[in-house]
């Protein structure tokens, strides 16, 4: 099969020719149609995390794919051969990735792809998706709370822009100048330019009562906590980093939550419902054929990314 992978950390990666992979138990083989390029999967094409988890090499990145189901291990139920299908590999081991024309995947780490949304659309969903639900749903926002999603241009913030929306809440979003519009698309009451002033006065002046809840998508521990000044004392505090720091925030009744994302098929279920009913709609999407995909990676990094990358296999 056709994959885009490399042999050492830090290389460009180029298109190799491998061996198709084979579902073990538990998991099914996809065609891959389309995946998607995370901050995490660069963070793994350098070298960043490979202290934390094994790599096989060549390695082949990516974990997000929607594709159509090719072949079944021992034991998988709910799916057959012919289902259009979106999710993550659900490996533990990296290396095995979705940048390719075929890719293995746990059975409880996909679901079926609804009609009316695209395989982009859905390769883009999963891993940014159940993040933004996870963050949205550990905020516990109510009708007419006030939140601030900081980083709401980028992947998981687009979503969890949508998500928080739908809950009823206020949103305040946070995001560079150019994309303010953008964010406003998403169904943000409020959206402020954090190249243009100090953010945590901009909040304090709007909102001298303090806001319900902070999401945080990327901030380092220093500068999400200047920003918890802005929170009222009972409010939540949400990292996607691990800057959440939690004894600090106790002191106040701030409820600290650092999301490490889990992708389930029933987080799935639920963004495809959404998404199906037109409540989740598809972010900014820029999209790159295979032989292209070094360009998502030098992308992500770059000031002016929004929204998600994603190649077309």
């Amino acid at each position: 099969m056709r994959a885009f992978a490399l042999d050492e950390f830090g290389q460009p990666g180029s298109i190799h020719d491998l061996p198709e992979p084979q579902p073990a138990e538990k998991e099914v083989r996809v065609r891959v149609s389309a995946a998607s390029v995370n901050a995490f999967d660069n963070a793994v094409v350098q070298g960043f995390v490979k202290s934390r988890m094994e790599h096989r090499f060549p390695l082949i990145p990516c974990g997000d794919l929607a594709g159509t189901v090719d072949a079944l291990g021992a034991g998988v139920d709910g799916f057959a051969v012919g289902d259009s299908v979106f999710g993550v590999t659900g490996k533990m081991v990296m290396g095995e990735g979705t940048l390719a024309e075929f890719a293995t995947a746990s059975a409880g780490t996909i679901a079926k792809r609804p009609a009316g949304v695209g395989e982009v659309e859905a390769a883009a969903l999963p891993l940014a998706g159940v993040s933004a639900l996870m963050s949205v749903e550990a905020a516990a926002l109510k009708p007419n709370d006030v939140v601030v999603i900081v980083g709401a241009s980028g992947g998981v913030g687009s979503y969890a822009v949508q998500l928080a929306a739908d809950a009823g809440a206020r949103v305040i979003g946070v995001t560079s100048r150019g994309k303010i519009d953008y964010v406003k698309s998403l169904g943000a009451d409020e959206v402020i330019d954090r190249t243009a002033g100090d953010v945590l006065e901009a909040l304090k002046a709007q909102h001298s009562g303090g806001v319900a809840a902070i999401i945080d998508t990327g901030s380092d521990a220093a500068g999400l906590a200047r920003l918890t000044e802005a929170v009222r004392d009972g409010g939540t505090i949400t990292s996607m980093k691990g800057a959440a720091a939690v004894d600090d925030l106790a002191t106040r009744g701030i409820k600290g939550i650092n999301v490490s994302t889990q992708v389930t098929k029933a987080r799935l279920d639920h963004l495809a419902a959404l998404a199906a009913a037109g409540k989740l709609k598809a972010t900014h999407i820029q999209t790159f054929p295979l032989e292209k995909a070094g360009d998502a990676f030098r992308l992500i990094v770059q000031e002016t990314h929004r929204g998600k990358l994603v190649v077309e296999i």
